[in-house]
């Protein structure tokens, strides 16, 4: 190129395109993230950058997926292509690196290696599992203890995914008519809005946790890369230190995301989640039906035993009345023949005593006496013991046994 002091901007353009075309005359293989991308008729418009450590951008260019390539692609990888093909995502493209004088640099895709993508997800899981393990949260929800039963649930789903309505479906529909309360809190599960929205809905949940028996996280299937939004460390920690255990039935078959791995229980899809809540239900049902049963027997038991008791008890006060009349009946006549002797005993006395005095009596009576020689003297009636008692010129009567005689009593006749 012939040097001069001036160019125009389409010869500095034009040189450059020939450098380009000139160093770059096959594609290349190159790793970025994608920061933006959007379709147009077809065709895929993207904004590719690189960051560093401190998540900074270095490096930034334009690339675009023709509608012909993106088809290749398509039948290339499948199901797994929109999910390579999102904002945030870190790939490695096979690109033909074009200059046009007009809209500049401008890389081709042509390619896509969807193994350094799953890669670079697991470096970055293994970090995020490191920060976790280091804040000490990874066991937190799992050692709460969950209710017996769970019947009010916080859903975190997209209202439109079928996983939703399977699980909702399986809940209401369940053969043994249990009655479960889901209450949705709408959030993306899946885009750059995922982590967001799912920490918002978190919280708000937490803040009302009370209202809640558990939290479910749950969405439809999807290849790992359609998944990986969950391989997020403001998710995982938000799920890890929720009041309230956290399933999850998130699609994932094999692999356990970083949501999983924080949750108290993880499930391989919605209706697995459905099928744990209504089976929870069910194992409470027959637990409650065996202790059911156990107090029947037990009550049973005790009931038969007091049966026995009463019967017991019966027999006893039937036949105690007659033993205790009859100990009665012994004391009675053993204390009535107590008395009957005692009695007889003192009659006896009081006869043996009467017949002392009587003969004691017999043998004091007058008569008795003056058969024995004595005599009775009496005086004007009175009896008289003392000769002192003699009045002089007085008759005196004397009573022998036999009768009784008068003597004039004279001066002449006293001592």
């Amino acid at each position: 190129m012939a040097q001069k002091d001036t160019f125009s901007l389409y010869d500095l353009n034009e040189y450059l395109k020939r450098v380009v075309a000139l160093n770059f005359p096959e594609p290349v293989w190159i790793s970025c993230e994608i920061s933006q991308i959007k379709n147009a008729r077809g065709n895929y418009y993207l904004d590719l950058v690189e960051l560093n450590d401190k998540e900074e951008v270095i490096a930034q260019s334009q690339a675009a997926i023709w509608y012909k390539s993106f088809l290749f692609l398509k039948s290339k990888l499948g199901d797994i292509l929109p999910s390579l093909l999102q904002e945030g995502v870190q790939i490695k493209v096979k690109v033909n690196v074009e200059f046009n004088e007009r809209y500049g640099l401008k890389l081709i895709i042509e390619d896509i290696d969807p193994a350094y993508t799953l890669g670079q997800m697991e470096i970055t899981r293994q970090k995020i599992l490191e920060r976790l393990k280091n804040a000490g949260v990874t066991e937190k929800n799992k050692s709460l203890i969950a209710p017996k039963v769970i019947q009010r649930i916080a859903v975190i789903s997209s209202d439109t995914a079928a996983g939703f309505k399977d699980f909702t479906a399986h809940l209401n529909e369940n053969k043994y008519g249990y009655q479960f309360k889901a209450t949705l809190f709408t959030a993306a599960m899946q885009g750059m809005n995922t982590e967001k929205e799912v920490v918002d809905r978190l919280t708000e949940i937490k803040e009302a946790h009370k209202n809640f028996d558990a939290v479910v996280i749950i969405r439809g299937g999807g290849s790992k890369l359609d998944l990986s939004y969950f391989d997020n460390y403001n998710i995982g920690y938000t799920i890890a230190t929720m009041p309230l255990p956290v399933l999850t039935g998130i699609g994932h078959e094999i692999d356990l995301s970083i949501a999983d791995l924080m949750a108290h229980l993880s499930l391989k899809t919605p209706t697995a989640v459905a099928d744990y809540i209504v089976e929870q239900a069910l194992h409470f049902e027959a637990k409650i039906e065996e202790w059911h049963q156990q107090v029947r027997l037990l009550a049973g038991t005790h009931l038969k035993q007091a049966s026995l008791l009463l019967e017991n008890h019966l027999v006893q006060l039937q036949s105690r009345p007659r033993e205790v009349l009859k100990i009665a009946e012994l004391l009675v006549n053993t204390q009535f023949s107590e008395i009957s002797t005692a009695i007889q005993h003192t009659l006896n006395m009081q006869k043996h005593q009467l017949l002392s005095i009587e003969t004691h009596l017999s043998m004091s009576d007058p008569k008795n006496i003056l058969k024995r020689g004595f005599a009775l003297i009496r005086q004007n009636g009175k009896l008289i013991g003392r000769k002192s008692k003699l009045e002089q010129n007085t008759g005196l009567e004397i009573n022998f046994y036999d009768g009784s005689i008068q003597i004039q009593q004279t001066q002449n006749d006293l001592p």
